[in-house]
């Protein structure tokens, strides 16, 4: 047991004594300090300073407190036991815990579900993205399909606008007058060389536009017959009817009824400050490009006909023509240009055959 005011152990046999109303032990040699007489503790009706009641005056007077103010008497306050201090630190421990641990759980839920959230986004995104690559393989699919088809369109145009522009003639040099009419030239002309033509035969006639508003030379006129072997019987007859005649006896325009100043061949270049110059047209210097030389020759089945005809529009065929003064010069210029163009664009592969067109 401790003694109440000192709270020191009081030891089994030293001299103590209880209250008889609280049961509170105290040391002898502590009564003394609390103002008490030890031989009247010796009785065992004998009561603490803390239990004994207050005495009042006979006014109204407040007592003060002896203990209080007696000088000699020493007031220590009770300290906790270790027990009770390590449970309060268990029970501050606990709670600060408790505390923390709840904040982390509730931060850790809302994480749980920002990473639910973005988990479900992503298989959504994935899903699409799958949905999408299928659908880009699917397109890059049908494009080359696409691809395919306009090159084999485009190739098939192209043989037709050949296959088209094989029964064209043009017709060059021709004067214009208002009023004309081209099917009835073109008729006059057949007349006049025998090429045994008639109105049936001639599917449509026109003149085209020049490439220089500038030149003074009359508009072409373009003849479409009605298949190859029409034009080909009027070339033939144009070229017969030209073979072995003095230059004043070949096609020109007298010979077609066209009044003009001086007679004007309608295959050569109208100059008006010099006397028309009647030519024979001949191929006598022309070789076939199609075998350009005795070791190659041109594969015609790959060639890029697009690009042929675009690389033929580049040429500036009046500025080439210009200074030609016979129309067997301009076949020449022509079939040389044509030669160029075709050994530049048209691959090659060798042959054993030297064949060499006259």
């Amino acid at each position: 047991m401790n003694c109440d005011c000192c709270s020191e152990n009081i030891a089994e046999g030293s001299a103590a004594v209880k209250c008889s109303s609280c049961l509170k032990p105290y040391h002898h040699s502590c009564l003394t300090q609390l103002g008490c007489d030890p031989q009247l503790a010796e009785m065992h009706n004998w009561v603490c300073p803390s239990c004994k009641p207050k005495k009042r005056n006979a006014d109204s007077t407040p007592v003060r407190n002896s203990q209080a103010s007696d000088p000699n008497v020493t007031l220590r306050k009770k300290e906790p036991s270790i027990d009770e201090l390590m449970r309060h630190l268990n029970q501050t421990l606990a709670n600060y815990v408790n505390t923390q641990m709840k904040a982390i759980t509730d931060k850790l839920e809302g994480v749980n579900s920002s990473i639910e959230f973005m988990n479900v986004k992503f298989e959504e995104m994935k899903t699409e993205f799958s949905l999408n690559t299928k659908l880009v393989n699917e397109l890059k699919k049908e494009n080359e399909q696409l691809k395919t088809t306009v090159k084999d369109l485009g190739m098939r145009l192209t043989q037709m606008e050949q296959q088209a522009r094989s029964t064209n003639v043009e017709i060059q040099c021709l004067p214009e007058h208002n009023n004309e009419n081209l099917v009835s030239t073109v008729l006059n002309i057949s007349k006049v060389i025998s090429g045994d033509i008639n109105e049936s035969n001639i599917h449509h006639v026109t003149r085209i536009a020049k490439q220089s508003p500038a030149n003074n030379r009359p508009k072409s006129i373009v003849v479409q017959f009605s298949s190859p072997r029409v034009r080909d019987n009027f070339l033939a007859a144009s070229i017969n009817f030209n073979k072995n005649k003095p230059s004043e006896e070949k096609l020109n325009t007298a010979l077609l009824g066209i009044a003009v100043s001086a007679p004007t061949d309608v295959l050569s270049k109208l100059d008006v400050h010099h006397p028309p110059i009647l030519c024979e047209l001949s191929f006598t210097h022309f070789k076939n490009p199609r075998y350009c030389n005795n070791r190659t020759k041109l594969n015609y089945h790959r060639a890029d006909y697009v690009a042929i005809g675009e690389a033929l529009e580049q040429v500036d065929w009046p500025s080439e023509f210009d200074p030609c003064m016979t129309v067997d010069q301009m076949v020449d210029i022509f079939y040389n240009l044509l030669c160029m163009v075709l050994l530049e664009m048209v691959s090659m592969r060798p042959h054993m055959l030297t064949r060499i067109a006259a």
